[in-house]
C-alpha cells in the first residue's frame, strides 16, 4: 500500500511571515536598523572593552592588596602570639612563682583542686598589663592549680590533654579553641579561648618540676586583628586555622572548633592543607559562589591565616561600571532611535506620500499633485516629474476619451445604418408582392406601419428617444410581420404612466421581438403569447420580454448571456449587438439578461438608468 499523502496545510505563520517581510522591507525599518547598529555598535564595543580592562585591574589589585593584607595580619598574630610566648616566660621564669607551684605541688595528694591568693596576687602583677590574658593555670600529674580565674571543669579527662606538654621539653604548645567555663566567688563566664601551654623547670639546674603552666587567651584577640586588618569595602572573610584544619578563630562563633570544611567544603580543606611555608591562593567553587582563597602559615606556629573573597564582592566595582555603562547604552539606543526615526522619517515620509497619490491615480484621480517642501532636494524634483506626468496622462485620457467617443457615436451609426437599410430593403419586398396579391387596403395600413416606423427608427439623429415611441416602434414592426407572416402570437404591451417620458436607446426591443417570432413558435400555430412590460425598478428602469414559447437549452442561454454571438441564424441583428449598444450609452452596469427553459418559455429583461 502506499501511503496517502494529506494536502499540505497553509502554514499558520505564513501571515506573520509575509507581515514582518513587508515590515523589513520598509525604507523607514531599513534606515532605523541602519542609523542604529552605526551608533550602537561603537558604544557596545567601548563598553565591552572598558568593563574588560577594568574587571582585569581590578582583579589584578584586588588580589595584591588580598596578599598584602593576609601578609600583614600573619605578621600581626606572630607579633601577638610572640608577646604571648614573652609573657609566658616572664612566669615560667619567676623563681617566686615557681617556688610556690613546688611547694603547693608537694601538698596532700589528695586535695586535687589547690590555689593561693599570693599567687594570684604575683601573677595579677605580672598580666595586668595585657587585657588579652582570659586566665593561667597549672597543672601537674596531682594537682590543678588556679592562677587567674578557675576553669569550671577540672576533671582529669579535661585537663590530661595539657599534660601532654611534659612530652615537648622546653618547647611551647599551642593549644586549639575551645570553649572555656571560668568561675569565681560572684559568677561565672564562658568565653571561647585558644592556649599556649609550657613546661615549668626550675631555676637552679634546669630540671622540670613536672608543673604546666597554661595561658588561657581570649579568641577575639585573633578576630579583632583579622578585622581590623582586612577592614575595607571588599568582603574580605579573614579566619585562623590550626595544622588540621580546625577553626581557632571566625567571625562566626558558632564554628569555632569545628572542621574548616564547614565553609570550604572538601575540595577547599584539601587545598587549604597542602599550603605549604609561604603563601598560597587558589580559586574556589563552593556552595554556588565562586571564591578566591589566599593562605599564609604563621612563623610561630603551624596554625593558618585565611583570607577569602567573594567574586561578586571582588567585581561589585566592576559591575557597578557596567551597570553605568548599561544606563548609558541605554540613553544612547533611545537618543539613537528617536534621531533614527526622524531621519528614516524624512526620508520615507515623501515616498509614502508619493506612493498615496501614485494609488489615487490608479483609482483614477488624476487631479492629485505633488506640493514640493522647496528643499530643492532629490524628492521635489522626483515630485515636479510627478506632476508633469499626471497632467501629461490627464491629457491623453482627454484625447483618448474624445477619440473613443467619436468612435462610438460612428459605431452607433453604423449599427443603424446596418439595421434600417436591411429592413426596409424586406419590408419594401413585402409590400411590392402583398400589393401584387391582395388589394390597396392591406398595402395602405402596411405602407403607413412602416411610415411610422422609419419616423422613430430615423428620429432626428438622436441616440435616445421615449419609452413610449420605443412601444409604439415595436408595435410597428409586430403590425408589418402580421401582415408578412400572417401569424396569430398575441401581444401585450403592459406600460406605466410614469415611465412614459422617460428616455431609453432606440432599436432595442425591436431585435429582441423579431428573436422571439423566429425562435420560440417555430412549430405553434396557435395559443402564443408575447407580454411587454416596462416599469421602474432599483433606481433605473427595467424593460421585460416574455414568451410562452419553446424555450432555450440551458447551455444556449449561458452563451447569450455571456453574448458570444452577434448575428441570428436567419441573418438578423442579434442581441449582442443591442447589448453592445446600451453599455455604449448608458454603461457597463446596464444592458440585456436571458432567462429561459426548455418548454418553459424565455424572459428577456433590458436594465437602463433612469434618463429624463
Amino acid at each position: 500500500m502506499h501511503p496517502t499523502l494529506e494536502p499540505a496545510r497553509p502554514s499558520r505563520w505564513k501571515p506573520l511571515r509575509n507581515r514582518l517581510s513587508t515590515l523589513t522591507s520598509s525604507i523607514r525599518v531599513k534606515w532605523m536598523l541602519l542609523l542604529f547598529l552605526f551608533s550602537l555598535t561603537p558604544l557596545l564595543a567601548l563598553g565591552f572593552i572598558s568593563f574588560s580592562i577594568s574587571k582585569s585591574t581590578i582583579n589584578t589589585k584586588v588580589t595584591e592588596y588580598s596578599e598584602q593584607l593576609l601578609k600583614q595580619t600573619a605578621e600581626n598574630i606572630d607579633t601577638r602570639l610572640g608577646i604571648y610566648k614573652d609573657m609566658m616566660m616572664q612566669v615560667v621564669g619567676n623563681n617566686d612563682i615557681v617556688s610556690m607551684l613546688r611547694t603547693m605541688d608537694r601538698a596532700d595528694g589528695e586535695q586535687y583542686d589547690l590555689d593561693s591568693l599570693s599567687l594570684t596576687t604575683k601573677l595579677s602583677t605580672i598580666i595586668a598589663i595585657n587585657q588579652d590574658l582570659q586566665s593561667i593555670s597549672f597543672i601537674s600529674n596531682q594537682h590543678y592549680i588556679k592562677g587567674i580565674y578557675r576553669w569550671k571543669d577540672r576533671s582529669k579527662m579535661t585537663v590530661a590533654p595539657f599534660l601532654q606538654t611534659l612530652d615537648d621539653g622546653s618547647n611551647f604548645r599551642w593549644y586549639s579553641t575551645r570553649l572555656g567555663t571560668y568561675v569565681d566567688s560572684l559568677n561565672a563566664q564562658m568565653v571561647p579561648v585558644f592556649s599556649l601551654a609550657k613546661q615549668i623547670y626550675k631555676m637552679s639546674d634546669d630540671s622540670p618540676v613536672g608543673i604546666v603552666a597554661v595561658l588561657d587567651i581570649r579568641e577575639d584577640v585573633l578576630k579583632e586583628i583579622g578585622s581590623r586588618t582586612t577592614k575595607s569595602q571588599m568582603d574580605i572573610q579573614s579566619f585562623v586555622v590550626d595544622g588540621k584544619g580546625q577553626m581557632i578563630s571566625y567571625p562566626d562563633n558558632s564554628l569555632l572548633g569545628k572542621s574548616v570544611k564547614e565553609v570550604l567544603g572538601e575540595d577547599g580543606f584539601k587545598a587549604l592543607m597542602s599550603t605549604g611555608v609561604g603563601e598560597r591562593g587558589f580559586p574556589l567553587k563552593y556552595q554556588g559562589q565562586k571564591l578566591i582563597v589566599n593562605s599564609k602559615k604563621l612563623h610561630t606556629n603551624d596554625w593558618i591565616v585565611v583570607n577569602v573573597i567573594s567574586e561578586s564582592s571582588l567585581y561589585k566595582d566592576s559591575n557597578r561600571l557596567l551597570q553605568i555603562l548599561m544606563i548609558i547604552a541605554l540613553i544612547c539606543i533611545l537618543f539613537s532611535v528617536l534621531t533614527a526615526f526622524l531621519l528614516a522619517g524624512s526620508i520615507s515620509k515623501p515616498i509614502l506620500r508619493m506612493i498615496k497619490l501614485m494609488r489615487q491615480v490608479m483609482s483614477g484621480d488624476l487631479t492629485v499633485r505633488f506640493k514640493a517642501k522647496r528643499r530643492h532636494d532629490e524628492f521635489d524634483v522626483l515630485g515636479e516629474n510627478f506632476n508633469y506626468m499626471v497632467s501629461r496622462i490627464d491629457e491623453l485620457l482627454a484625447a483618448v476619451y474624445e477619440e473613443q467617443n467619436q468612435k462610438r457615436v460612428a459605431e452607433l451609426k453604423a449599427l443603424q445604418a446596418q439595421i434600417n437599410p436591411h429592413f426596409l430593403y424586406n419590408t419594401l419586398d413585402v409590400i411590392k408582392w402583398t400589393a401584387l396579391l391582395q388589394k390597396a387596403n392591406n398595402a395602405a395600413e402596411m405602407v403607413s406601419l412602416l411610415s411610422r416606423l422609419l419616423r422613430i427608427s430615423l428620429g432626428k439623429g438622436e441616440e435616445t428617444v421615449t419609452v413610449e415611441e420605443e412601444l409604439e416602434h415595436v408595435q410597428c414592426y409586430l403590425g408589418i410581420q402580421k401582415f408578412r407572416f400572417n401569424f396569430a402570437i398575441e401581444t401585450i404591451v403592459e406600460l406605466e404612466d410614469d415611465v412614459r417620458p422617460l428616455r431609453t436607446p432606440k432599436l432595442i426591443l425591436q431585435p429582441i421581438v423579431e428573436n422571439a417570432i423566429k425562435h420560440a413558435f417555430p412549430d405553434q400555430e396557435a395559443g402564443g403569447e408575447i407580454r411587454i412590460r416596462c416599469y421602474r425598478s432599483g433606481g433605473g428602469v427595467t424593460f421585460e420580454i416574455r414568451d410562452n414559447g419553446c424555450g432555450m437549452e440551458p447551455t444556449l442561454v449561458a452563451s447569450l448571456n455571456r453574448f458570444e454571438m452577434s448575428v441570428d441564424k436567419a441573418g438578423g441583428i442579434g442581441l449582442p449587438n443591442v447589448d453592445e449598444r446600451i453599455k455604449l450609452i448608458c454603461g457597463k452596469m446596464y444592458g440585456l439578461n436571458i432567462q429561459s427553459e426548455p418548454g418553459a418559455g424565455t424572459c428577456i429583461r433590458i436594465r437602463l438608468p433612469e434618463m429624463k
